[in-house]
């Protein structure tokens, strides 16, 4: 164990054998049963499995640890294997046109045979379009078969004003939801990022007629995806999908970390960027050149005296048989009350959530009456 390993968590040294498999041969277990019990909750037990199967070491394991391993290998391939059809049923549907059609996250890593792509659980397909082919897409694949939630005239508002996507779209044949976007933060937030840069450079995956946002885009956009969200509890596995991008990219993309920093100063990114380096040097030991963590470390407001023991409560998993604490739950809420001061400002925020309370109040009623035992 290095240095920098000693100075991970105890609690989350299992997670060095999602990149060292090795390490899996030194656990007991009791060890290896709170690690299938954890990783399967976390969704990082198909990604634990290709590794071990990578390495060679399945057969060295004991034997109550191999049937689990061996099953969710075979289910993540499988859903794996739905993405894929999932992508090909929509470029069929998409085939002629001449604006790009990009690939986001989990499909990306895939779209790219990035090895973080192997022992994904994929439950959505996540594609992004130019703004103003937005409708057009729609209508394409509404006539395809795909339909969209059914949403009030409010609701609608949202999606077509405020928000950076449509509404989830599912097809009766196909198996993933689709989300289709048009940016990777809402037009109306407090921090928002024009899509045009993101736009100018995509890159081509090994999927024919997709693309791919450039690898510094794709970090960034990891980034975002993780600490704008409203819910963080058990989100480790977007922590260890920017690991994965790190050690892809970092040493095979030129000048990778230059641009990474730059990239985020344009963006205006460089908080997120910060967070999330934090968190993978000291959970993940993610090899972050010291340049990079020092330049970081300078542009880090006074509030990150805050941000970073907030998101460090709501993100440390919680170990199987126990309850989230009281300390995790009040974490977890502040970072609900910060998204949503983040995601619109207050003279639409305010509406939207009376609209969402009551919204919520009447389908509540609804439920009670519909279980409500008739007098026939």
């Amino acid at each position: 164990m290095t240095s920098a390993q000693r100075r991970v968590p105890a609690s989350m040294r299992w997670l060095a054998a999602l990149h060292q498999a090795e390490v899996v041969l030194a656990w007991s277990l009791p060890e290896w049963q709170r690690v299938l019990r954890l990783s399967r909750r976390l969704r990082l037990l198909g990604r634990l499995a290709e590794q071990v199967e990578a390495a060679g070491l399945m057969d060295r394991l004991p034997p109550p640890v191999v049937n689990p391993l061996r099953a969710e290998l075979q289910f993540s391939r499988w859903r794996t294997n739905q993405m894929r059809w999932t992508v090909e049923r929509v470029s069929a549907t998409l085939s002629d046109v001449t604006h790009p059609l990009v690939l986001l996250k989990g499909a990306a890593y895939a779209g790219l045979g990035l090895p973080i792509a192997r022992g994904r659980l994929p439950s959505d397909l996540d594609i992004l379009v130019p703004q103003a082919h937005l409708a057009e897409v729609q209508a394409r694949l509404v006539a395809a078969g795909w339909v969209e939630a059914e949403l009030d005239a409010h609701d609608q508002r949202y999606y077509r004003e405020w928000s950076h996507e449509v509404p989830p779209m599912r097809h009766p044949v196909l198996p993933l939801e689709l989300d289709l976007h048009h940016n990777i933060l809402p037009p109306v937030a407090r921090v928002s990022v024009p899509a045009a840069p993101l736009l100018a450079r995509l890159q081509p995956s090994k999927w024919q007629g997709w693309q791919v946002l450039h690898p510094a885009d794709q970090l960034l956009h990891s980034a975002v995806h993780l600490f704008h969200d409203s819910e963080a509890r058990d989100r480790l596995r977007d922590l260890v999908d920017m690991d994965g991008l790190v050690r892809h990219f970092g040493p095979t993309v030129p000048d990778f970390w230059p641009a990474l920093l730059s990239r985020a100063q344009e963006l205006k990114l460089s908080e997120d960027l910060a967070l999330a380096c934090h968190f993978l040097q000291a959970w993940l030991d993610t090899p972050i050149p010291e340049a990079v963590g020092a330049t970081l470390a300078q542009g880090r407001r006074s509030r990150h005296r805050w941000l970073l023991p907030l998101w460090a409560t709501v993100l440390h998993p919680t170990e199987p048989d126990r309850e989230p604490g009281l300390g995790q739950s009040l974490a977890a809420g502040v970072v609900l009350v910060r998204h949503h001061l983040g995601r619109m400002p207050l003279r639409l925020l305010i509406p939207h959530l009376f609209h969402k309370a009551r919204a919520q109040r009447a389908k509540a009623a609804q439920a009670l009456i519909a279980d409500t035992p008739s007098d026939d």
